[in-house]
């Protein structure tokens, strides 16, 4: 990592080999002492009797500040994989979002919102989280609990959706407006409810892999009770009319062609995905199976940042570009005259001669 970079260990002062456990433990005892809301007696029952005099390995930073890293760091070493994309990435890399083997992962932002933080650890971990909850931030009664009996918000299940995307639209990069309807909360001390829309905005790579996971953090619906559900969109191809995509970046075009021009060959074009004419020339005998293959016609390859190795810079696409493959299928003559059909018998006699001699000559040619 950079020296502009936050060491969000040092922040929670632990060591980068530290278990989870260890960093929300470091987690609670930096909170209890910076939680801007904290009760003169609750804290001194906690923190004893030189709790006006905090400090921390942070100081002399303000408490406000230190309250803001601590909160921020957690949300990061909290969750295994923003944490193995900052060991391995650091900051730079969690902020501008990188690529996975199995997907895209969007830029990393932080919320903002301290006290979600706060209320996610505290409320399954703290044994003082019902004194001091309490106190910040009543609950209603149907409050959920926790194995300790501690009242707790749980989060909802994620939510997957499906967006279908046209070749076109891998092979350019494309930002999609994705409507969703949710609860959301109508008054200010959200209790209340009611289903309104929420436009999220999603920007599609060039080459996005089909299976690709974009994941809107607690976008879901609303609740005095629940943690919003993550929102997780994963991209699909949709079928298309002269395209197929296959090993993610090539593509194969079916073209129809007759018996003569299988054996005699031919001259088609091809409109590219991008809307470019792409003259093909085929001189070969087409054969069943016969594939022709274009190199560097198929569908982008982005520079993806693989978490297990070193790549090149995410969000950029490269010069690299998978292949156009064609396949040809061979459309037979429903009807031959009789003489039509003798043409055809000497001509593939004749043919037979000609093969057997040149066997001949190769023959006596390797002998010599």
């Amino acid at each position: 990592m950079n020296t502009f970079e936050v060491d969000y260990y040092n922040v929670l002062n632990v060591s980068r080999n530290a278990t989870k456990e260890d960093i929300l433990k470091s987690y609670r005892n930096l909170a209890i002492k910076l939680f801007p809301l904290r009760d003169a007696q609750n804290i001194r029952d906690v923190c004893g009797k030189d709790h006006e005099n905090i400090f921390t390995h942070m100081s002399p930073l303000p408490l406000s500040r230190q309250w803001k890293y601590i909160n921020m760091a957690c949300d990061i070493l909290g969750d295994d994989l923003r944490r193995s994309i900052y060991d391995r990435f650091g900051e730079s890399g969690l902020l501008q979002g990188i690529y996975l083997p199995d997907g895209y992962f969007p830029p990393y932002q932080y919320h903002g919102n301290h006290m979600k933080v706060y209320h996610t650890i505290f409320g399954s971990y703290s044994p003082y989280s019902h004194i001091i909850d309490a106190i910040v931030s009543p609950t209603p009664p149907q409050f959920g609990k926790n194995a300790n009996g501690i009242g707790s918000k749980i989060k909802d299940p994620p939510i997957f959706k499906q967006i279908l995307v046209e070749l076109e639209d891998v092979f350019n990069g494309c930002v999609k407006l994705m409507h969703v309807w949710r609860e959301e909360f109508v008054d200010k001390n959200k209790f209340r409810t009611e289903k309104r829309r929420k436009t999220l905005t999603l920007s599609i790579p060039p080459g996005v892999t089909a299976g690709t996971r974009f994941c809107f953090y607690e976008e879901g619906d609303r609740a005095p009770t629940k943690i919003p559900a993550d929102i997780i969109f994963i991209v699909e191809d949709m079928p298309h009319k002269h395209f197929k995509r296959i090993n993610q970046h090539d593509i194969i075009y079916v073209h129809e062609i007759n018996l003569c021009q299988a054996l005699t060959g031919f001259q088609f074009i091809v409109q590219t995905l991008d809307k470019r004419d792409l003259k093909i020339s085929i001189s070969d005998v087409v054969y069943p199976g016969f594939l022709k293959r274009v190199i560097g016609e198929g569908l982008p390859k982005c520079n993806a940042l693989d978490i297990s190795g070193t790549a090149a810079p995410c969000n950029s696409v490269t010069k690299d570009y998978g292949n156009l493959i064609i396949e040809f299928k061979i459309i037979f003559p429903s009807y031959l005259t009789k003489e039509m059909k003798q043409l055809t018998r000497n001509y593939f006699a004749e043919l037979s001669i000609k093969e057997n001699e040149e066997s001949s000559k190769n023959s006596t040619c390797y002998q010599k």
